[in-house]
């Protein structure tokens, strides 16, 4: 599996590349150095409001709530279920 990371080399080039999890070095396309991979932030979701990390339990909720609130529209103007 490939993915996408972060290089740098010694003359303070960066750049992306595509390569296989365990390669850790590639030639800078601009001076044609080694170029190591750079350690980068992970990439976290969180919830707007408190901060918290939403859970799928979570999403849920929110998407049982609404299917819920738009049978009991359904019902409300038509007197059935749809």
């Amino acid at each position: 599996m490939r993915r996408l990371f972060d290089f740098e080399c010694s003359h303070s080039h960066r750049h992306e590349a595509m390569v296989s999890l365990g390669v850790r070095t590639v030639s800078c396309p601009t001076c044609g150095c080694p170029a190591q991979r750079l350690i980068s932030a992970p990439r976290a979701q969180l919830e707007g409001i408190s901060g918290d990390f939403p859970s799928a339990a979570d999403k849920w909720v929110q998407r049982r709530e609404s299917h819920m609130k738009k049978e009991r529209k359904n019902i409300a103007n038509h007197g059935t279920y749809r």
